[in-house]
């Protein structure tokens, strides 16, 4: 039965480490799309078009890892969590990837001039809650406490409400109807992607993860005694 159990471990081992990829992967995309944003106001079109074009890739390869983390599923005779946790965290990771390149493709496909602090600050906080998601899911793997992520997670959402309630004071301060209208569709869209990478696991669910993660490693040790 040993070695049954060091034969098994290794393998599943891999569903934490392809969604550590795919965690790394988003992050990955954040980044870039911060730097699209920190820096918008002052690049040209086809620069601002080359950026977006390397979030696509970005977004590219999160879909080939998607792919391989459900082909996996499906051939997995026994998995370190719920195959239905593995499946939800890695489609929530995929939705966050998406979700950065359809705002970055909306700026060029609306033709926005500039990018106001508002839209900065929300993009600081998207980079700021993957990275928390990417720590987390290292967490669950190593059955860490995730009080902490618990609590950072809920003050990032926090932030973005109120940044994003700033925002909309704000516009009604424009008086271009079109301008507002175009900065309006940028705003939720870059709030409802700030809401979704803060609210995608609740504490409930990152608790289950723990725990069954933790009852199948105690199994298979009791099952060698």
């Amino acid at each position: 039965m040993a070695n049954l159990v060091n034969w098994l471990l290794p393998k599943e081992k891999k569903f934490f480490l392809m969604l550590k990829d795919q965690a790394s992967n988003v992050v990955d995309g954040a980044s870039e799309f911060k730097n699209l944003i920190d820096n918008y106001n002052s690049l040209s079109d086809v620069k601002r078009k080359e950026l977006v074009k390397k979030i696509k890739e970005i977004e590219s390869k999160g879909d080939n890892i998607v792919h391989n983390i459900i082909g996996s599923l499906d051939k997995a005779f026994i998995t370190p969590i719920d195959k239905e946790d593995i499946h939800r965290l890695s489609m929530l990771l995929d939705d966050a990837i998406d979700f950065i390149y359809a705002t970055s493709i909306r700026l060029t496909i609306f033709k926005i001039n500039r990018i106001d602090d508002h839209i900065r600050k929300l993009a600081d906080i998207i980079l700021e809650t993957v990275k928390k998601i990417e720590l987390g899911v290292i967490g669950v793997s190593k059955l860490k406490s995730m009080n902490r992520f618990y609590i950072d997670i809920h003050t990032l959402e926090n932030k973005a409400d109120d940044i994003y309630h700033e925002a909309l004071g704000d516009l009604f301060n424009k008086k271009d109807p079109i301008e507002n209208q175009l900065a309006y569709k940028i705003a939720n869209h870059v709030y409802d992607m700030a809401k979704l990478s803060v609210g995608g696991l609740d504490q409930e669910q990152i608790i289950n993860l723990q725990n069954n993660n933790a009852e199948l490693i105690s199994e298979l040790l009791n099952s060698t005694n």
